[in-house]
């Protein structure tokens, strides 16, 4: 958000452009505010990486000020992002909220990203219980055949300078892969990831991918994981 309009323009057409071949062939796609996302759907087109909001309406009614699931699916979004930690702890988002902006926006079409995660710092154990609790009252709001992808993000490693561990995230995904069994599910890891995380992270556990965040603004560090998630696929 803090970008703007003009610093995403000249973000996009400066590093995800010359990068957008590979980018597309480890399916990335960039979460952005709602008033961005149709300009940079036309900068982005035809690169191959797609382009997904950072919230969505819980349900269909026209409420002002929202912005509904089938909107987003118009203007031409593949993803949304639902109850990132920010969210759960500014505005006070349940778990229950949560469901029914996951379902909305399956119902529309498009992958939710369901945003679980301890805010703490608490023994592996209590943080898979917390992301399980999490994930059950998604899992029970969308039909098991509609794709979901989990991102695991705990609020202490945002904007930190050190990821979960290794084996303090596998316990939380075999967690996740637990509670979610016969769903079609994908499962990332988000929280101070910079190059070489994602290849620690895969020594304990099959994660899917990874969440970026300033990694994906800096050219040197967006090129060397890039190099390591390519290597991985």
């Amino acid at each position: 958000m803090r970008m703007g309009l003009v610093r995403t323009r000249d973000w996009i057409e400066t590093l995800l452009l010359p990068h957008a071949e590979r980018l597309a062939g480890v399916s990335f796609f960039a979460c952005l505010p709602h008033p961005l996302l149709l300009p940079a759907r036309q900068w982005l087109r035809g690169s191959g990486v797609g382009v997904a909001a950072q919230d969505v309406a819980p349900g269909t009614g026209e409420v002002t000020g929202t912005v509904s699931a089938s909107l987003l699916a118009e203007v031409g979004c593949s993803h949304v992002m639902v109850g990132h930690a920010e969210r759960r702890d500014v505005f006070g988002e349940t778990d229950e909220l949560v469901a029914r902006k996951a379902a909305a926006a399956s119902r529309a079409g498009l992958t939710p990203v369901v945003c679980v995660g301890e805010t703490d710092v608490v023994p592996a154990s209590d943080a898979a219980a917390l992301t399980r609790a999490q994930a059950r009252t998604v899992v029970a709001a969308v039909p098991p055949e509609r794709p979901l992808l989990f991102l695991y993000e705990p609020g202490w490693a945002i904007g930190g300078s050190e990821a979960a561990g290794p084996a303090h995230a596998g316990r939380v995904l075999r967690a996740l892969r637990d509670v979610t069994a016969g769903h079609d599910v994908r499962f990332v890891y988000g929280g101070a990831v910079v190059p070489g995380v994602y290849t620690r992270l895969r020594g304990e556990a099959d994660w899917d991918g990874v969440a970026l965040g300033r990694v994906a603004q800096d050219p040197r560090l967006l090129t060397e994981t890039l190099d390591e998630l390519t290597a991985q696929k």
